[in-house]
């Protein structure tokens, strides 16, 4: 409304003088029925329309996922899309608008760091999503890891989903994105991972095993700085775009399917623009993988990726221990892999997981899913469900019982026992294998090293896991010192191998190797610290800036003892 009007107006009234209408309507360019509407109490229209949301038809399913813990708005507004497209979901700017018009999701408090940038080819920056818990749509928690590797340059990412934490699942996702990639990054920066670097040295180091894997594969290991997770910023904020699977929450069915998400997020992530870049990761990706080193001998990665093969049978089945399990009939002929966790095997094609059983005594494992397929084109479909459940229970009525079950010190009275001992272990099947294979006499090393041990084990399958690697070395001859040697530097008691008596008789058996083993620590600690400290001075002359991104401990002594 015209304030000069609305005054005019004003003054009328209080002088008692009735407006002219027609006349007032010329002077303000006004049509006179609209100035009556104006003297009456018309405002006029508001300067913002209360206009309704194509989305609030969704606002309780929005809100109802955005109160899943550490989801973010892209991952919802993603699931958003997938599932009822985006033709009715629009873009994500007025989506992510709504949500906040609407106070759908709290901010998020951020704190400020230094930004840096790499040349292609240069950097792959690592990090883990642990324990990530979702359930299905029956309820069943389903807890996964999710390894995210990403190249500085492009932001070009790969995800791999693990049910494990050891440095066999760090190494097959890292060579599944060296695989994907095309190539090798220059290096790799790494935060506190335990399976990469080993924290109780001072300054910490890479661990052996990742040491080896990046000379295989011709890469320079980098760890960041403690407790700052912001030097490898590119992954973290890119790890937010993992959280994305909590809108999934209640959406699926299987483990297979939990991956199929996994694999289209990440393509997603690849494809959508970057907004630090303003391009899409795979846009620059066509550039950075011509930067990167290239990938080593075949042989080598299948080292890594498959240690043990389990070819699938025409029945679709693998043979694990002394029962089968089935995979889908798309993998006959193929060969897999496989690991064992809580009870649930976990089985792998080319280093990606594809699905898993419970570990049962029965001698044959069918998914229905699987069996169906088989039995596809073989009845009528009306007639699948009732066939499949038929042959399924068929199967379980000849289920042939095989339990053995001998203690530690059982395992001492025979090479028998100790074989039946090594067998109850999901690392068993290997350490029987090479057991298999030895000469009498080897044999005889062998069983006298672990007889040693034995009595004193507390953790049955993290010792028996330590087997494969002292029985490579020396046949076991000095598992007892290496066991004692695990424990000491363990991080957490569920590293350790022996009772707490056990580790104090072992102590005072090897104590005279054990005085020179902290000596040689201590020294190659104080070189390493030198060298360490030799490299940051430099780094700070060539790279000032570099000062809050480059790790450097100036503690002085070891923890030990």
């Amino acid at each position: 409304m015209n304030n000069n009007l609305k005054g005019e107006l004003a003054v009328m009234d209080s002088l008692g003088i009735k407006p002219n209408y027609t006349a007032l309507g010329k002077k303000y360019g006004m049509d006179p029925r609209t100035v009556k509407k104006y003297h009456n109490g018309y405002e006029g229209r508001p300067a913002t329309r209360n206009k309704g949301s194509k989305l609030d038809v969704y606002k309780t399913e929005i809100a109802d996922k955005l109160t899943i813990r550490r989801v973010t708005v892209q991952g919802v507004y993603e699931f958003m899309v997938k599932k009822y497209g985006i033709s009715r979901i629009g873009t994500y700017s007025n989506f992510n608008k709504y949500v906040k018009k609407n106070k759908l999701k709290p901010k998020a408090q951020i704190e400020g760091h230094p930004r840096f940038e790499k040349e292609p080819g240069v950097q792959g920056q690592v990090d883990w999503k642990e324990d990530i818990s979702i359930a299905n749509k029956y309820g069943e928690i389903f807890t996964i890891n999710v390894l995210h590797l990403v190249l500085k340059f492009s932001r070009f990412s790969h995800l791999n989903l693990s049910v494990q934490k050891r440095f066999d699942d760090v190494s097959r996702g890292l060579i599944n994105g060296f695989v994907k990639f095309g190539g090798v990054p220059k290096e790799l920066l790494f935060d506190n991972m335990s399976t990469v670097a080993n924290i109780n040295a001072k300054p910490k180091r890479p661990t052996d095993a990742i040491s080896q894997l990046a000379k295989d594969f011709g890469f320079k290991v980098r760890l960041c700085r403690a407790r700052q997770p912001e030097t490898k910023g590119t992954v973290e904020a890119k790890n937010k775009v993992i959280d994305w699977i909590r809108a999934y929450e209640g959406e699926f069915e299987t483990l297979e399917e939990l991956t199929q998400i996994i694999e289209t997020i990440n393509k997603d992530m690849n494809i959508n623009i970057n907004q630090e870049t303003e391009m899409s990761p795979t846009a620059l990706f066509y550039k950075e993988k011509e930067y990167l080193k290239p990938l080593p001998n075949k042989n080598i990665i299948d080292t890594y990726l498959t240690p043990n093969k389990y070819k699938v049978s025409a029945e679709s089945l693998i043979r694990y221990g002394a029962n089968r399990y089935s995979v889908d009939p798309k993998l006959i002929g193929e060969e897999v892999t496989v690991d064992v966790l809580d009870n649930k095997l976990y089985i792998y094609y080319n280093g990606k997981l594809v699905t898993f059983h419970s570990i049962t005594d029965k001698n044959i494992n069918y998914s229905d899913a699987h069996y169906k397929k088989l039995m596809n084109g073989k009845v009528k479909k009306e007639d699948m469900d009732s066939v499949v459940s038929e042959n399924l229970e068929m199967m379980d009525k000849l289920l042939e019982h095989r339990k053995v079950k001998v203690s530690g010190i059982a395992a001492t009275k025979s090479a028998d026992a100790l074989i039946a001992y090594i067998n109850q272990s999901e690392y068993g099947r290997w350490v029987i294998s090479n057991y298999a294979h030895l000469s009498p006499a080897d044999r005889l090393i062998f069983i006298k090293g672990m007889n040693e041990v034995l009595p004193y084990v507390a953790n049955r399958e993290v010792f028996i896991s330590h087997i494969k690697f002292s029985m490579k070395e020396n046949l076991c001859r000095s598992i007892a010192f290496d066991c004692w040697v695990n424990d000491f530097m363990a991080v957490s008691e569920s590293e350790c191998i022996l009772t707490e008596e056990g580790f104090e008789i072992i102590k005072q058996k090897y104590s005279n190797e054990i005085e020179e083993f902290i000596k040689d620590m201590t020294i190659e600690h104080k070189k390493d610290e030198a060298e360490e400290q030799e490299r940051y001075q430099e780094c700070l002359k060539l790279h000032p800036e570099s000062k809050d991104i480059y790790a450097v401990s100036h503690e002085d002594e070891l923890p030990f003892m």
